[in-house]
């Protein structure tokens, strides 16, 4: 009886654990580009990221199974200049789920090329809000906080304000640090400090209430009302030329667009031919290196 009892009480609590998570990430370590025979340490950070991303409490509210967020990082280790000491590329993608659908979106695909961090083997990553942390913490929560944002941006007008309020934290406190590179906040485009400032720029907020349109009223309505889905899309797009036209080259805009890029001509090679022919003028403007592959979305 005993055992029964501890038993279930295992379940109930890892249950709970589970559910108290409000980041789901897989994350991926290769060290192969390194060129090195250890082993032990990258597995040890694999495990110590996967657990910091997952298990540390972002939200303040009690998250559900399917309402975490999903996602990928995969960290590859470049060079390891000292013990201790590694240099990395990094690729962080989100996905949202889309309403009455088995379909994942991806939000944003982020590649950070020039990661240089400390790591100790099995050293516990702990993050502290307004407080001193390290270059690897910093990082890591600063994705978190940057991609919680996002995703909330995608269900209310803005809902994610306080997230991209704390990666900005973040990155100003990382930079006055002095960590480097990719916190700079002038002379680096695509420092992590430049994408949430972009973000935040009051000349895109068309940008982020985007995300709403193209998601809560966008694709969460496409298997229930198609066509007024792609117009939520297609107005949602028509904002963020509008805003790219005030502020070109903005790292956010960019991003975001070349993440989305093979999504929204899945989503205008059908229905109404005017609506699809206006989704593809705003791409041919707004992200013109593609412009052979738009083709399709007028056919």
């Amino acid at each position: 009886m005993n055992k029964i009892i501890l038993t279930l009480f295992g379940i109930i609590f890892t249950l709970n654990s589970i559910i108290a998570q409000d980041l789901f990430f897989q994350v991926k370590v290769d060290a192969t580009a390194a060129n090195t025979s250890e082993t032990r340490v990258f597995t040890s950070m694999e495990n110590s990221f996967r657990q910091f991303i997952n298990e540390t409490k972002w939200i303040q509210e009690e998250v559900e199974l399917f309402e975490r967020v999903k996602g990928i990082m995969a960290i590859n280790i470049t060079e390891i200049p000292r013990t201790g000491r590694f240099q990395a590329q990094m690729q962080v993608q989100s996905v949202r789920p889309i309403y009455n659908s088995n379909y994942e979106s991806v939000m944003i695909n982020i590649a950070d090329r020039n990661l240089n961090f400390d790591y100790t083997e099995s050293q516990p990553l702990v993050y502290t809000q307004n407080s001193f942390n390290d270059n690897l913490v910093s990082i890591l929560a600063f994705y978190a906080n940057f991609l919680l944002g996002m995703d909330f941006d995608s269900f209310s007008e803005l809902g994610g304000q306080q997230y991209y309020d704390e990666a900005l934290n973040i990155a100003r406190s990382a930079n006055q640090q002095g960590f480097k590179p990719g916190w700079e906040q002038f002379g680096n485009i695509d420092s992590k400090y430049s994408l949430v400032q972009s973000a935040l720029n009051a000349q895109l907020e068309p940008v982020r209430k985007s995300l709403y349109l193209y998601y809560r009223k966008g694709l969460d309505m496409m298997e229930t009302n198609p066509e007024e889905a792609r117009k939520s899309i297609l107005e949602a797009l028509e904002n963020i030329q509008k805003a790219n036209k005030l502020n070109p080259n903005s790292p956010f805009v960019t991003l975001l667009i070349q993440s989305k890029i093979e999504e929204i001509i899945q989503i205008f090679t059908e229905g109404d031919l005017a609506i699809r022919r206006k989704a593809y003028e705003i791409m041919r403007e707004i992200a013109p290196a593609n412009s052979e592959r738009y083709e399709v979305m007028i056919k």
